[in-house]
């Protein structure tokens, strides 16, 4: 807008417009046996044939499908060798990703040659998106709450709740 009149390209012109976008996959998770097969060993759930993991919902209420989980058989005698009653492999799910915009705008004002000010204007989790945590409190998958989500990460950075902030800088 630089063949503006001068107010015009001082209200309209000049504007910069940035952002940072972040992207997190989700972080694997092992579902465990409900009841223990060993003693003394921990257990992780089979995997079912053909069963989909994420099928269902799949959503904070249940994030992964209960049917693609299987109890292993139990340790039938002492010094068994066959490693069926472990379980299944460690991690075998990935809980929810998360994807953040935060956003600024920005306009500088000159006042002279040598003085000018800057006005910002910035949000940190412009879409407002909440990041989930693991479904960590249930994953017994024979009960009703198997895979809930039920909090979000702890917000340290800018993953939290939308946060605007408004800001004056003057330069001399």
């Amino acid at each position: 807008m630089g063949n503006t009149n001068r107010a015009v390209d001082a209200i309209f012109g000049g504007w910069i417009v940035s952002g940072i976008y972040t992207h997190e996959s989700g972080q694997p998770f092992t579902v465990t046996c409900p009841v223990a097969t060993t003693s003394d060993f921990g257990c992780f759930a089979n995997l079912v044939s053909g069963q989909s993991l994420y099928a269902g919902p799949h959503n904070p209420t249940q994030w992964l499908n209960p049917a693609a989980f299987a109890e292993p058989p139990a340790a039938t005698a002492v010094g068994q060798s066959d490693y069926s009653p472990l379980g299944g492999g460690q991690e075998q799910a990935r809980g929810p990703n998360f994807s953040n915009l935060d956003s600024a705008v920005l306009k500088d004002f000159t006042v002279s040659e040598t003085t000018r000010f800057q006005f910002r204007a910035e949000a940190f989790n412009t879409t407002n998106t909440p990041p989930f945590a693991q479904p960590t409190g249930q994953l017994n998958f024979t009960t009703a709450k198997f895979s809930n989500i039920s909090s979000t990460k702890n917000s340290n950075g800018n993953f939290g709740a939308r946060t605007l902030q408004l800001a004056l800088k003057f330069f001399y």
